[in-house]
């Protein structure tokens, strides 16, 4: 005769054991939902970032063209005047004040004003 002891206990762990894997499967289940949501995330992010690297990369290319062809051009027609007439000479003065002026204007400190 069979002991009723021994079926409850086989039966207990039969529903323990289902009731790991259960909680292992929720786990599991979970896990992967966390790992999408974070993974949907971290794709927003980044995708925020190549928007403002792009950006960057635009301001800084259109700054590089604009002060290219503004030297160049610059250089281009200093390049075409004869060195050696009063133009040219007016130029280059006017250059060195500038510089001058620009130099004094660094080292003089500059005071707010009182009220």
């Amino acid at each position: 005769m069979a002991d009723p002891t021994a079926n409850s206990t086989s039966t207990d762990a039969g529903e323990a054991e289902a009731e790991a894997l259960k909680s292992i499967s929720d786990a599991m289940r979970d896990a992967v939902q966390n790992a999408t949501e974070d993974a949907a995330k971290v794709k927003e992010k980044l995708a925020g970032m190549d928007v403002g690297r792009s950006l960057s990369r635009f301001a800084y290319t259109s700054s590089y063209m604009v002060s290219y062809g503004i030297v160049y051009g610059t250089v281009f027609i200093a390049r075409a005047i004869p060195q050696d007439n009063p133009i040219v000479e007016g130029f280059i003065d006017g250059g060195r004040a500038a510089l001058d002026a620009l130099n004094e204007a660094k080292e003089t400190p500059v005071t707010a004003p009182t009220t």
